[in-house]
């Protein structure tokens, strides 16, 4: 697989956590609502989406693109990190709302709600944005050799964070809460 291939196939846990997301947020009852799996998908988003995903594109990808002539900014990669960091903006947002709910303000409920859900509207649009503009330049830009050291680069990139056990965990927790909620 190649470092292009890698990142869509990781896009597509995300997609589907996103799917698991709105299926929890479509429940009207707040008191229905499985917080702890709330807090799983925010694990997701900080620790597979973020720090495992964001972490090639940021540190692997979008650095070989400028090496090799795309803009850091008033570009693509510039429209995609703001798109980051816009992102980390709501999860941070939904997980100071979920500390607040925890202490037993269910009023704050909304705030969960409306970040969680402008987060999956953020990444859904991000994602398609990636693999059907992005990645398709890079596949044009990069030379072969490049994407290939990219798959290295992406590997040891990960390494200094994760292991494979962690990469793991968050695609088993994809997994047993898409099957929860029929996803």
């Amino acid at each position: 697989m190649n470092a292009i291939q890698i990142l869509v196939k990781e896009h597509d846990s995300i997609l589907q956590m996103i799917d698991v997301t709105q299926s929890i947020l479509n429940e009207r009852d707040v008191s229905k609502i499985n917080m702890n799996h709330v807090e799983k998908i925010i694990d997701f988003v900080k620790n597979f989406a973020d720090k495992y995903h964001h972490l090639k594109e940021e540190d692997v990808l979008f650095v070989e693109m400028e090496k090799h002539g795309m803009p850091h900014q008033g570009g693509p990669i510039g429209v995609m990190l703001n798109e980051h960091d816009e992102g980390r903006k709501y999860i941070k947002n939904a997980t100071q709302a979920v500390e607040i709910f925890k202490s037993g303000d269910t009023l704050i409920y909304d705030q969960i709600k409306d970040n969680l859900l402008n987060y999956c509207t953020l990444l859904t649009n991000h994602i398609y944005k990636e693999n059907n503009i992005l990645y398709p330049m890079a596949e044009r830009l990069l030379p072969a050799n490049v994407k290939s050291e990219m798959s290295n680069n992406f590997k040891k990139a990960n390494t200094s964070t994760v292991d494979n056990e962690y990469h793991d965990k968050y695609l088993k927790m994809v997994e047993e809460l898409s099957t929860l909620y029929n996803i």
